[in-house]
């Protein structure tokens, strides 16, 4: 009768091994920037050199709010639509220029002037020179606006973010989508980009140190990110009633042992 009662005990640890062992995931499938195993402790605290530095560049499809001040007592048409008087800022990401696909953007004053190519200061620089054939000392600020990536798969809330910055990296964004859920595939994230008339497609692992020096950390404008289901989300295994399988278990068990010990 004891080894009927030791059986039944031995296949109910199994099966609640097992039914735990399919309902978890691994950490190692969840923490992110993860650093290789053969490293000391004392390497874990790696400093990445950057190729290059945060690309300020224009290109063609990228909105830049601009404000221009001067000396004149008068405000200029640069600021009438998004200032109540003075150079205050109301709102950068309401009124911006695009650039075209010629690279050009049209400014009061001087119509048509070229972008593409410049990075921020050099096109401050360059708006001031043209400026000041037509106002006093003109000061011209420039910052990128209305820019956006769009995050799907498994994230808690996937949908279209605008940032006015000209990029952010790829933890940022997945930040703005409140994180990826237990089910997403970390190892393996789709970034979509879209570069003049090139669309590329690529695959990065977030778990990865690696990622720190990859040139897709930062993200870019326009930019599709999929986040897949793991194996098990494809299984059904984040909706398996797991709670209701535990008490048949146990209450199993509980009637099993009762069952036993009353027949004796």
């Amino acid at each position: 009768m004891n080894n009927i009662i030791t059986y039944a005990y031995k296949v109910g640890a199994l099966i609640l091994a097992l039914t735990l062992s399919v309902s978890c995931v691994s950490n190692k499938k969840l923490n992110y920037v993860q650093a290789s195993k053969e490293m000391t402790v004392q390497q874990h605290d790696n400093m990445y050199f950057i190729d290059e530095p945060v690309d300020n560049t224009i290109r063609q499809g990228d909105e830049l709010y601009i404000q221009v001040t001067s000396a004149d007592e008068n405000e200029t048409s640069f600021n009438q639509g998004n200032s109540g008087g003075g150079s205050a800022i109301r709102d950068p990401s309401i009124i911006s220029y695009g650039v075209d696909s010629d690279g050009n953007i049209k400014l009061p004053y001087v119509n048509k002037i070229t972008m593409e190519g410049l990075t921020l200061t050099e096109a401050s620089d360059y708006i001031e020179e043209e400026l000041s054939q037509y106002l006093l000392y003109p000061s011209v600020f420039i910052r990128f606006v209305n820019n956006k990536v769009t995050i799907l798969g498994e994230v808690s809330r996937p949908g279209v973010y605008v940032f006015n910055y000209k990029s952010i990296n790829i933890l940022q964004a997945i930040g703005y989508a409140n994180d990826i859920g237990v089910f997403g595939n970390r190892k393996e994230v789709l970034i979509v980009r879209e570069e003049g008339d090139y669309r590329s497609r690529h695959f990065i692992d977030l778990t990865s140190d690696e990622l720190l020096a990859s040139e897709f950390y930062n993200i870019h404008s326009n930019d599709i990110i999929y986040v897949e289901p793991l194996k098990s989300k494809k299984w059904g295994m984040d909706t398996f009633p797991y709670e209701l399988l535990l008490s048949v278990i146990s209450l199993t068990i509980i009637v099993m042992t009762f069952m036993i010990t009353y027949l004796k």
